[in-house]
């Protein structure tokens, strides 16, 4: 309650859904609502209307924004007081699926066993690394990537993983990335009762350090979607 959180993604929230209660403000102008960007809100901050689509902070509110201009949209929303935010999204890396075929995008003349940019430092990693130096209460949390083993059978390249492929933002060394597993269906124990999802991006990244830095529960997750203000779906 009081807590205002912030989230980038692929478009537009549904602000009108039944379970923001008017508690979600699209800071930006997106062409229109998206599926994904909704049921990630409705994961954040759901009231609980459905009580089996409640959010972590029910009673939060929460900042949404497209993720066009994400770099300067944080820097600009951390100065003015941001805490957290979140980031499901990021760039085709290795194996990715077009909608009718495989597509490969490594570098052949870098590797042929894997898209050298897995666990690379790059330009996305550093801005966000340096965002977040800039605002030393900021928390930017970023998905580990759904990338461990894309790719066809007995494709010119290995399919993605199994080790080393997270990627982009996910690598930046001031972030939260963070990993999908199943369910625990009778509540932590034990670390045998976590069961890691067959597709949630395993690191290390390339200078040896541990990634994802946490893991919480990515499989089948229902939620908020955007269809109309009572529709829900479940996603992985």
């Amino acid at each position: 309650t009081g807590m205002t959180a912030h989230q980038w993604d692929g478009g537009g929230v549904r602000l009108t859904h039944q379970e923001y209660g008017g508690r979600v403000v699209q800071g930006d102008s997106p062409s229109s609502t998206h599926w994904h960007s909704t049921h990630v809100a409705g994961t954040i901050m759901a009231a609980g209307v459905k009580p089996s689509a409640k959010g972590m902070a029910f009673n939060a509110n929460l900042r949404a924004f497209d993720w066009n201009s994400d770099n300067s949209e944080m820097a600009s929303e951390a100065a003015n007081g941001a805490l957290v935010s979140n980031h499901s999204y990021g760039f085709g890396r290795g194996w990715s699926w077009t909608g009718s075929s495989w597509q490969w995008y490594g570098t052949p003349s870098i590797s042929t066993e894997e898209d050298y940019k897995f666990g690379f430092y790059d330009s996305e990693a550093k801005n966000w690394d340096q965002i977040a130096v800039n605002a030393p209460y900021y928390l930017i949390v970023k998905s580990a990537g759904n990338d461990r083993n894309e790719g066809p059978n007995g494709g010119q390249y290995p399919k993605d993983g199994p080790y080393d492929c997270i990627a982009h933002g996910g690598i930046a060394k001031n972030v939260l990335a963070v990993g999908a597993v199943n369910d625990i269906p009778g509540g932590y124990a034990s670390p045998g009762n976590v069961n890691m999802s067959s597709f949630s991006s395993w690191g290390p990244a390339d200078d040896g350090r541990v990634k994802p830095d946490i893991v919480a529960n990515g499989v089948d997750l229902y939620s908020t979607t955007d269809s109309h203000d009572a529709a829900y779906t479940s996603s992985s």
